[in-house]
């Protein structure tokens, strides 16, 4: 299993819906019941969310963020970056 870094920068705010946030909101939250996310978050001056997912490669990765209600309407873009994670806190489940 290979671990990524997914950027979601903010490019067009003004075109945000209540609708939209909900639909991503719907979305994601899939990755989420997957076990498929460690985190998500988003920066206190919102311009980009960070989360960070598990899977066998990034082509999936791509495949599940191209198809996000958020980038398909032009809200943002993502950048997706594999990690190579040398060490963690084997407490996880404290920290959050």
């Amino acid at each position: 299993m290979k671990y990524f870094l997914i950027e979601g920068i903010v490019t067009h705010p003004e075109k945000m819906t209540e609708d939209m946030m909900k639909e991503h909101q719907e979305y994601t939250g899939g990755l989420m019941k997957e076990g498929k996310v460690l985190f998500s978050s988003l920066k206190n001056d919102m311009s980009t969310s960070v989360t960070v997912v598990r899977a066998e490669d990034e082509k999936i990765v791509w495949e599940f963020y191209k198809k996000e209600p958020f980038y398909l309407n032009d809200v943002l873009i993502y950048h997706i970056s594999e990690l190579q994670v040398h060490y963690h806190n084997p407490d996880m489940k404290n920290w959050f």
